[in-house]
């Protein structure tokens, strides 16, 4: 977990940097007054299946914790990083995530809901299949 908090524009947000560093997911306008997981906080290890955060319509707006857009949704971006110049500025490629989010809503891992802290969370660790040879 690399950012996490309050941006003007992105409302309640999370950041998530790869371990190889070349991926750079971002997650925007999260919900208002409870934006994420309760354990969740920078430099915070997350998998495949965690719930890191609630959707939410915040941003656009200079003061914190603002719902300042009028549809629920989750804005939702990849950022490829070949090298540190493409972090910020001109030269930054973002991706189209269309493909990507099907694919995740077809191999989605089933959630609950604590009713006592309104938190979800999985019900069982994803595993990763093994390419056969």
């Amino acid at each position: 977990m690399e950012a996490l908090g309050w941006n003007q524009y992105g409302g309640w947000r999370i950041g998530i940097r790869s371990f190889d560093k070349k991926r750079y997911y971002y997650y925007a306008h999260l919900r208002q007054g409870f934006p994420y997981a309760l354990d969740l906080e920078e430099g915070s290890i997350v998998q495949a299946g965690d719930v890191i955060g609630y959707m939410g319509h915040t941003g656009y707006s200079t003061k914190e914790d603002v719902n300042n857009i009028d549809q629920t949704h989750l804005h939702f971006g990849i950022q490829l990083i070949f090298d540190e110049s493409q972090k910020e500025g001109a030269s930054e490629i973002w991706i189209d995530c269309y493909q990507i989010v099907r694919f995740l809503y077809r191999n989605r891992s089933e959630c609950a809901r604590d009713d006592a802290t309104k938190e979800w969370r999985r019900i069982y660790d994803m595993r990763e299949v093994q390419a056969e040879h």
